[in-house]
């Protein structure tokens, strides 16, 4: 077993919804379909995610504070759906979201974002938009196609950690923490 990374050693870390077996299978067929139709990249199906927020280089050190901060978040469990199919044309992605986003979720990411804060944990501060990246370096000319709505039972996020290597990311998940049941 290799020795356990250093304390001072950063991890590149972010909180995320990851998609269950079936949740992955449908975005990963709306991305071979959207592939078909606009060319790029794809990400790689057992990379699929929801970015709620990114955090970034941390020392490693510092995970159980921001694992502490994170489990303080207490929002229900929510479905969410995916009913779109877009492309930003200015980094050329396609992606799938939500026509109307259930509130619970941009709730989720205020509420991680206000916890750091309170722990005193720097992360990005872009605004969170509600969006599973699935082609890269793609053409955004077609027109958005209508599609099969996805639906996504959300009952926990993860703290994910990032590791680049020359095939591209890969995800290791660090904690979980579930969503409040019933309501």
């Amino acid at each position: 077993m290799p020795d356990p990374a250093p304390l001072n050693d950063p991890a590149r870390v972010f909180f995320a919804l990851w998609p269950d077996p079936a949740t992955r299978a449908a975005l990963d067929r709306l991305a071979a379909r959207l592939h078909r139709l606009r060319g790029g990249r794809r990400m790689r199906a057992e990379g699929l995610h929801l970015t709620l927020l990114f955090v970034g280089a941390l020392p490693r050190a510092r995970l159980a504070a921001l694992q502490a901060a994170a489990a303080g978040v207490c929002v229900p469990a929510f479905t969410l759906n995916l009913d779109r199919a877009e492309c930003w044309t200015h980094n050329r992605i396609a992606y799938a979201s939500a026509s109307a986003p259930p509130a619970a979720l941009p709730r989720l990411a205020e509420d991680l974002a206000h916890a750091l804060e309170c722990a005193g944990i720097a992360f990005d501060r872009k605004p969170f938009k509600t969006h599973v990246t699935l082609l890269r370096n793609t053409d955004c000319r077609p027109a958005d196609p209508p599609i099969t709505p996805i639906v996504w039972p959300v009952g926990e996020f993860l703290l994910m950690e990032s590791i680049l290597r020359p095939e591209g990311a890969h995800y290791v998940p660090l904690a979980r923490f579930a969503l409040a049941q019933g309501g």
